[in-house]
């Protein structure tokens, strides 16, 4: 990766911090940005946009219709798009939240709003970059992530095992950048105690960075 990835901390997007712990395990170069550094057009530094856990109410109106365009046109642009859990939520064209504002509309697919938290069972369903050196089954995190509906053109990498078939992982292409959609948090999580390399599901976030960063 030559550029940096850029990793939401602004108002909305709590857990980053989660990402930040796995980002420097994993050596990937990264920077840190809020709402205001997406509104000053400061997204062409990066190759892609990571979106992480929190409040998915909070985060949509914090970024704004304005900053939601800024995202959508750098990943139309080639830029990649990693959204985890909150990140998810605001991927399709609207979002789960209370009057179903509108989303950055970057994948074509439905989010059904769940809540818990613990382990869960994951089936890989394709061989995928995403998905290298994993297949069966696989324990992964969760944190009130969105169960997935996919539509056209949507990749199904991973089904939630016991959650009515829902996609768990999934990837598309926008214009000319790619998005991958992590329902689950491959990045472990200090606050639920689950290690993300004892756990075995750091690689598939590395995995997802590497995909879409790929020229």
């Amino acid at each position: 990766m030559e550029k940096k990835v850029a990793l939401y901390s602004g108002r909305g997007g709590e857990l980053f911090f989660d990402l930040e712990l796995a980002l420097k395990r994993l050596k990937i170069p990264y920077a840190k940005i809020k709402e205001r550094e997406i509104w000053e057009d400061k997204l062409s530094s990066y190759s892609s946009l990571i979106f992480p856990g929190g409040v998915t109410v909070i985060l949509v109106s914090s970024l704004s219709e304005r900053g939601l365009k800024k995202i959508r046109n750098f990943v139309h642009s080639g830029g990649g798009y990693l959204g985890i859990c909150a990140g998810a939520y605001i991927a399709p064209s609207l979002v789960e939240v209370p009057g179903r504002p509108e989303g950055l509309g970057i994948i074509n697919l439905q989010n059904k709003r769940e809540r818990g938290s613990g382990l869960k069972l994951i089936r890989i369903s394709c061989q995928h970059p995403v998905t290298k050196g994993y297949q069966g089954e696989v324990k992964i995190y969760y944190q009130n992530g969105p169960l997935i509906v996919p539509g056209k053109d949507v990749e199904v990498l991973a089904r939630y095992k016991e959650e009515g078939d829902y996609a768990a992982i999934v990837a598309s292409r926008y214009g000319q950048g790619k998005v991958v959609i992590f329902s689950p948090h491959p990045e472990g999580s200090r606050e639920g105690k689950i290690d993300p390399e004892e756990a075995g599901t750091i690689l598939l976030l590395k995995n997802a960075l590497e995909f879409i960063c790929k020229e």
